[in-house]
C-alpha cells in the first residue's frame, strides 16, 4: 500500500533513485562480462540500461509535478530546487542516450555471439558519464528538503553527533533496496536461461547489498543520533524507533540472502552446479527482504519528508513502544552486553585467521597446498562476518552515541565493506581457482589479498582501539 503514491513528491521519492543505483549496479556487472567476455550477460546488461532510461521519464516527470507542488512551501529553497532541475536535464538528455545507444548496439548484434568490443566501450562510456551527472543531481536532490545537511558540522559527545552520519545514510540506503531488485532480476533470468553466469551475477550482487545493508544499518543509527544531539526540530523519535525496528528486520532479511548466496558461491566451485533448492530459498528471502525494505525506506522517509505522510495517520507518543528501545535497554545490562562482545571477538578471530591463511598460501607459503584446498576455509569467516554483524549491532545499540563519535570507529566502518566485498574475489577468480599445489597465485590475486588483510588489519584494530579514545 505504501508503493502506491499519494503525490508527486511522494512519486518522486519511490523512483527516483532506480536510474542512478540501477545503473551503477549494471554499469558493474557489464564490465565484468566484458572481462569475461559473456555475450549473453552483456545483453541482458544493455537491457538495463535500457529499462534504467525508460525509468527517466517517469523521474522527470514526477520531479516536474513535484517542483509545483513544493513551490509554496518556505523551508524549499528556490534555488536549489532551480539549479537540481537545470542538471536534471542533462542528466536526463544522457540517460536516454545511453538507453538509446543500448538497445542499438542490442540490435545490431542481434546475429551475433556478442557485441564488438568498439560498441561495449562506447556505451561504458555513456553510462559512466550519466552516472556522473546523476551523482551531482541526486545530491543537489537531497539538499533541497534534508535541511540538516546545511547545519554546521558537531564533532564528539559534548558538540553533537555530525551529520555526515545523515549524508553517508542518505548515500547509503538506497543501495540494499535497488541492488536487490536489480540481483533478483539477474537471478530470474538466469533460472529462466539457465545460465550460471546470469545467475552467479545476480548472487554476487545480493552479498554486496548483504554487506551495504549492515554498513547502512550503521550509519543510519549514527544519523538517528546527529538528528537527536542536538535535536533537530520537526523530528519525531517515535518515527525514528518505527523506521529502526523495520530496519532491524532488513538487515536480518539482507544477511540470510547474502549469506546463503555467498555458500551457493562457494559450493559452485567444488560442484560445478547451483543448488535448485538453494536457489530458490534465495529468491524467497530476496523477495521477503524486499518487502521489508520497502516499508522500512518508507517509514524512514516519513521522518524528514513531511509531504509523504497520510494526514489521517494518528502517531503515538510514546517513543519506547518499540522494539528497538526495549533492546537497547536489555543489550546495556552488563550480563546481557559482556555474551554479545565475546562472540564479537571470536568472529574476529574466526575471520583474520581465515584472511591470514588464505592471504599467505596467495603470497607463496604453503604452496604444497592448491589454492582449492585453502579456499574449503573460508566459509569459516564468512560465518565469523555473520557472528560480527549480529553482535555489532547490538553492542552498537548499547551505547550508538560513543560509537559514531569515537575517531576509530570511522576507519573500521569504512575498511568493514572493502574487505568484506574483497574477499567475493577468492570465490569468483578462475584463474586462482587454477593454482594447483607447487604453483604462484596470479599478481592480481596477491593484490587482492593484501588489500583483504590490511582492510581486516584496519576494522580489528579501529575495534579494539575504540575503548581507550575519548575516554
Amino acid at each position: 500500500m505504501h508503493l502506491i503514491p499519494a503525490n508527486w513528491s511522494h512519486f518522486h521519492l519511490l523512483v527516483s533513485v532506480f536510474p542512478s543505483v540501477g545503473l551503477l549496479f549494471a554499469v558493474g556487472l557489464y564490465v565484468a562480462a566484458m572481462v569475461a567476455n559473456k555475450g549473453l550477460m552483456q545483453r541482458v546488461c544493455l537491457l538495463v540500461f535500457a529499462g534504467m532510461a525508460l525509468l527517466g521519464i517517469p523521474t522527470y516527470l514526477s520531479g516536474d509535478g513535484a517542483m509545483d507542488a513544493l513551490a509554496g512551501r518556505p523551508a524549499i529553497p528556490v534555488d536549489a530546487a532551480d539549479l537540481h532541475y537545470y542538471w536534471s536535464w542533462a542528466a536526463f538528455a544522457l540517460l536516454a542516450l545511453t538507453g538509446v545507444a543500448s538497445l542499438l548496439v542490442l540490435w545490431r548484434s542481434r546475429d551475433l555471439e556478442r557485441p564488438s568490443t568498439n560498441s561495449q566501450h562506447v556505451v561504458l562510456g555513456l553510462a559512466l558519464v550519466t552516472l556522473l551527472l546523476m551523482a551531482i543531481v541526486g545530491e543537489l536532490g537531497w539538499e533541497i528538503a534534508h535541511r540538516e545537511l546545511g547545519l554546521p558540522p558537531a564533532g564528539g559527545m559534548l558538540g553533537g553527533t555530525s551529520h555526515i552520519w545523515s549524508h553517508i545514510h542518505i548515500i547509503l540506503n538506497h543501495f540494499p533496496t535497488v541492488g536487490s531488485v536489480v540481483a533478483l532480476l539477474f537471478l530470474a533470468t538466469g533460472l529462466y536461461k539457465d545460465n550460471d553466469q546470469l545467475k552467479k551475477g545476480g548472487i554476487v550482487v545480493f552479498v554486496m547489498c548483504a554487506v551495504l545493508g549492515a554498513t547502512t544499518y550503521v550509519s543510519g543509527a549514527g544519523a538517528m543520533w546527529a538528528f537527536t544531539d542536538p535535536a533537530v526540530e520537526g523530528i519525531s523519535q517515535v518515527r525514528i524507533n518505527m523506521h529502526r525496528d523495520f530496519a532491524i528486520l532488513s538487515l536480518f532479511g539482507l544477511a540470510f540472502t547474502g549469506g546463503l548466496g555467498w555458500f551457493e558461491l562457494w559450493r559452485y566451485r567444488y560442484l560445478g552446479r547451483f543448488s535448485s533448492l538453494s536457489m530458490k530459498l534465495v529468491l524467497v528471502f530476496a523477495v521477503i527482504s524486499l518487502v521489508i525494505m520497502a516499508e522500512t525506506g518508507h517509514l524512514g522517509g516519513q521522518i524528514n519528508h513531511p509531504e509523504i505522510r497520510d494526514a489521517a495517520e494518528v502517531l503515538g507518543t510514546d517513543p519506547s513502544a518499540f522494539w528497538s528501545p526495549r533492546i537497547e535497554l536489555l543489550i546495556n545490562v552488563i550480563m546481557w552486553f559482556v555474551p554479545w562482545q565475546t562472540v564479537h571477538f571470536f568472529g574476529y578471530t574466526l575471520v583474520f585467521a581465515t584472511v591470514l591463511a588464505v592471504s599467505l598460501r596467495i603470497f607463496g607459503i604453503w604452496k604444497s597446498v592448491s589454492f582449492p584446498a585453502i579456499h574449503r576455509i573460508i566459509p569459516l569467516g564468512v560465518f565469523g562476518v555473520m557472528m560480527n554483524v549480529f553482535s555489532g549491532m547490538l553492542m552498537l545499540m548499547a551505547d550508538t552515541s560513543r560509537y559514531v563519535n569515537d575517531e576509530t570507529f570511522w576507519p573500521k566502518m569504512f575498511f568493514l565493506p572493502i574487505g568484506a566485498l574483497a574477499v567475493l574475489y577468492f570465490s569468483l577468480s578462475d584463474r586462482l581457482w587454477q593454482v594447483k599445489a607447487g604453483e604462484d597465485a596470479p599478481m592480481s590475486a596477491k593484490w587482492v589479498a593484501v588489500l583483504v588483510l590490511f582492510s581486516w588489519t584496519v576494522v580489528i584494530m579501529g575495534g579494539r582501539l575504540m575503548p581507550y579514545i575519548n575516554l
